[in-house]
Order: C-alpha cells, then sequence, then structure tokens
C-alpha cells in the first residue's frame, strides 16, 4: 500500500523581547527564506503538502518563566504553539532561525514539537544552526540542520525521508559522521547554488501578506524608519567577497557574489506591484553595489515604474561604488535614502582591524554627491573592535558627527558585538576578550587599549552631540525641519525613550 504524501510544517517561533536585562524591538517582516524554499519544493512538484506557521502573527505579549529565567514573549505563547502544530499534525517541522539571540526559543519550539508529536521529524535551519551545526545536532529534540542555503538541501533530504534513506547530503547533518561531507574552511563548510535566477520567485501566495503589511505599518516592523504601508524585503543578490571581521553573512550564503539578473529582478518587481501593491522596497542585499555595471541595469529596471517605487538600502552599501550621474539616478528612480557602510574613520583600522577593502577618501565623495543631489544618506560605524587603539575610536566619533553637521549624514554608530560564525568572535574566543556566559550583546569587549567602560562613556557623549546636531540642522535647514518633524511625529514612542536615554 503506497505511503500517504508528507505533511510538512514550516515554522518561525515567537520571540524574545525581554530577557537577560536585553530589551529587543519585536519584529516582522515576510519570511523570505522559507518562502523561497516553499516555492522551490512547489517548483519541483514535491508531491507532498506544506503549511507555513509564522507564530509572531498574533502580535500578543505575554510573560514566561523559563530554565534561562522571565522572559517576555512576542506572537503566540507556548500552548497556542503547541496546539497550532497538533491541528496540522506534520510529519516534518521545519525550524527557521534567523539570530542567535533568539535560538533558545528555536530549540525550546523542537521540544513542543517532539512533546505533542513524537514521531514528527524536526529539521532546523538558519545562521546561528549553520554556523555550529554539531552543537545544534547534539540536542535531542533536533533530527537534521541544514546548513546555508535551504531550498535544495530540504527538498533532497525530503525525498530522502519519503523512502526511508539515510541522506548523504552535503550541508544536511542527520547523525556526528555527517560532518565529514562538510568543507574544513571553518566559517564556510558547504557549497552554494551557482545560479541563483534558477530559483523560483519567493511564494507569498502561501502566507497572509495582507497580515505582514499590517503589523510592518503599526510598529512591527524591523525598520525604525518605516516609510510604506506595504513595504517588502527583496534580495538581488547573495554572498559577499570581502571578509570584513564582525561578519557572518559567508556561513550562509558563501563568499562568491551570486547575482540574481535584471530580466528576474523585473520579474520579481512587477509580482510585487502588481499583485501586491507593494509601496516601498528595502534592498536587503549583502553587497549590492559590488559590481557598478549590474547596479546600473537594476536602475534601468526600477526606471521602468511609473510612478516609481521608493526604495532603500537599510543594509547599508559600499562607499566607492558612487559617481555623481549614479547618485542623481538612484534618486530619480524612487531611492529615499542610501545606507554607506564606513565601519572606521581610521584607514589603518579599516585595512588591518575591520579589513574592508575601502577608500576613505571614495566616502567623501559619494557625502558631496548625495548633498548635491540632496538624497539622503545614513552611515554605518563599529567601534570597540580588538585591535582599535582609544585615539582611533575617538576619531570615528568626531568623523561621523563632523560628517553630520557638514553633509546631513545620519551616523548610526554600533558597538561592536562578537556574533557567532565572525572572525570577531574567533577572536574574542581564543584571546578571552569576553565573558562567554553572557548573552551576545553591544559592548562587551575588553582589550589592554580599553574597556566597556572607556566605550560607554564615549557613546553616551556621541549621542548627546549627534541630538544637539539634529536640533541644530532641523533649526537651520528647511529640508531638515520638514524631514526631521515628520520622523519625530512618526516616532513619538522610539524619540521619548531615546530622550530619556540621554538625560539620565
Amino acid at each position: 500500500m503506497p505511503k500517504s504524501p508528507l505533511k510538512l510544517m514550516l515554522c518561525i517561533p515567537h520571540q524574545l523581547v525581554h530577557f537577560d536585562g536585553v530589551n529587543a524591538r519585536p519584529q516582522v517582516s515576510l519570511p523570505l527564506g522559507i518562502l523561497s524554499m516553499a516555492a522551490y519544493l512547489r517548483e519541483q512538484q514535491w508531491n507532498g503538502s506544506i503549511d507555513i506557521y509564522d507564530a509572531r502573527m498574533s502580535a500578543r505579549f505575554s510573560e514566561m518563566d523559563t530554565p534561562q529565567g522571565r522572559r517576555t514573549i512576542f506572537g503566540d505563547d507556548e500552548q497556542e504553539m503547541a496546539a497550532r502544530i497538533v491541528a496540522s499534525a506534520p510529519d516534518v517541522v521545519g525550524i527557521s532561525n534567523m539570530f542567535s539571540a533568539q535560538f533558545e526559543r528555536a530549540l525550546r519550539t523542537a521540544e513542543i514539537v517532539k512533546e505533542q508529536l513524537p514521531n514528527a521529524i524536526v529539521v532546523i535551519g538558519g545562521p546561528h544552526a549553520s554556523v555550529f551545526p554539531m552543537d545544534v545536532l547534539a540536542h535531542p529534540a533536533i533530527d537534521y540542520v541544514v546548513v546555508g542555503e535551504g531550498e535544495e538541501r530540504l527538498h533532497a533530504l525530503l525525498q530522502c525521508i519519503e523512502i526511508g534513506e539515510h541522506p548523504q547530503i552535503q550541508g544536511v547533518l542527520g547523525r556526528p559522521e555527517d560532518a565529514g561531507l562538510l568543507r574544513k574552511n571553518p566559517r564556510v563548510k558547504i557549497s552554494f547554488i551557482k545560479s541563483v535566477d534558477d530559483l523560483p520567485l519567493p511564494a507569498y501566495d502561501m502566507v497572509d501578506v495582507e497580515r505582514y503589511f499590517e503589523l510592518q505599518a503599526n510598529g512591527f516592523s524591523p525598520r525604525t524608519r518605516e516609510w510604506g504601508k506595504r513595504a517588502v524585503t527583496i534580495i538581488t543578490s547573495r554572498g559577499c567577497p570581502h571578509q570584513c571581521t564582525f561578519c557572518s553573512i559567508q556561513a550562509t550564503m558563501g563568499y562568491r557574489w551570486r547575482p540574481h539578473s535584471a530580466d528576474y529582478v523585473r520579474r520579481h518587481l512587477n509580482l510585487l506591484r502588481e499583485r501586491y501593491a507593494v509601496d516601498y522596497l528595502h534592498f536587503e542585499d549583502d553587497n549590492l553595489t559590488h559590481d557598478t555595471a549590474r547596479f546600473d541595469q537594476l536602475l534601468d529596471v526600477l526606471a521602468e515604474f511609473s510612478p516609481s517605487i521608493p526604495w532603500d538600502t537599510p543594509n547599508g552599501v559600499r562607499g566607492d561604488s558612487w559617481t555623481l550621474e549614479r547618485v542623481r539616478r538612484s534618486k530619480e528612480t524612487g531611492c529615499q535614502h542610501l545606507v554607506v557602510a564606513i565601519e572606521s574613520a581610521v584607514q589603518r583600522v579599516l585595512d588591518h582591524v575591520v579589513r574592508k577593502r575601502l577608500d576613505l577618501s571614495q566616502v567623501d565623495d559619494l557625502m558631496s554627491y548625495t548633498d548635491q543631489v540632496g538624497l539622503r544618506l545614513m552611515a554605518f560605524y563599529v567601534v570597540g573592535l580588538p585591535g582599535e587603539r582609544l585615539e582611533e575610536i575617538d576619531a570615528t566619533f568626531r568623523y561621523a558627527l563632523t560628517r553630520y553637521f557638514r553633509y546631513g549624514v545620519w551616523p548610526g554608530m554600533n558597538l561592536a558585538v562578537a556574533l557567532p560564525g565572525t572572525e570577531l568572535h574567533e577572536i574574542a574566543e581564543r584571546d578571552n576578550l569576553r565573558d562567554p556566559s553572557l548573552p551576545y550583546a553591544a559592548n562587551q569587549i575588553t582589550t589592554t587599549a580599553f574597556c566597556p567602560a572607556d566605550i560607554e562613556v564615549r557613546y553616551r557623549r556621541f549621542q548627546r552631540l549627534k541630538v544637539m546636531i539634529f536640533i541644530w540642522r532641523t533649526c537651520t535647514s528647511w529640508r531638515d525641519m520638514s524631514y526631521n518633524l515628520k520622523l519625530v511625529w512618526g516616532y513619538k514612542a522610539v524619540a521619548l525613550r531615546e530622550l530619556g536615554k540621554l538625560l539620565r
């Protein structure tokens, strides 16, 4: 007698928002990774059924006691998750986890599955599992770990489960000896999809897109400045050839930059505009402007839309990819603001500490171009890295403030976090630079040159001066006044919270 088709549940767990002294803002956006895997399974005509369960969709807050302490949860509580899983009665549950800080909830979701459905097979993927696959596999509630991109690997795994065979697939681990299939590179353990154009467009039709738009428009967007009512994140390339010490993208996407073609992006944008009336695009590529000719082709595609679709680059672009004409065309095609990843104002730190191949003189050119064109620019910086000196950290704070004062470049100052999968994490562990018992958070690194208290006092002074420049520019520039008043009015709670921090 033939077996019934498998029932697959793809699950996004609820979120921790208050834990171990950390206050995390609840965030909701369309789960692109899961939607891409679901679309691939459908295109391959996999004969099982797919149920996508996003436990964040209820948008409820609840308190709970866990072995790790008191927690505040955003989304369905554990009883509601258990009931939803039982109602679906899946044979296989795939759990997606994007952030190490949320990983305990992913593991707890796996435990709930096993408690309710002991015979269900639990598969987990995402950045944390990709960095520590053997540690994750050792958890009794986990049957398989998928490392890196999941489209092809999940499909192959499901085929093996259907015929009762153990998979022999690089990047799919079900027992310790499967680690022998991985590459020896400590940060890039697997191979990657060569032609990303071969992948189907995400399966937006398999989720309640309107509910995502509703939550994003009501304060739960991942972006602190969300101007769209129907905004969507889009990724037009995968991978990054650079090796910044604080970045972990290579573990899941690799070093090789793999772009979608302009035609593929055109099809994607047409789908989003025509079927879902999307009114804002966030290009979240890790290296959107790596190939400037290809970026110009994307601008050509965006120019085809009338009216234009507003867009931005919240993940940051390189500062050395720009001409005045390219900035002008970006604005003409709908760009609302660019984010440039500068990291440090000291060339030595960029070259030898961050290891980012970037000429700082070209960044000033970009700032001048955006100022001339009237396109808003934000800059990412990071301080507190092993190898930095205090005077170099001070120089980055000064640079960020002077460029804000001179060009209106909003400074996004980050304090270093030694995230798993990064070279920074390896350095911090090797040299005992942070307390490993602490949850991963900003400003935990101590070196012979500085300690967290040194960084904190400078950061607080920087924040006060930034607010003063904000007020000055609001009072002296009509363009800044209009934008800043809109910003404060739209994010009153955030503005009050930040003001309270400065007054403490």
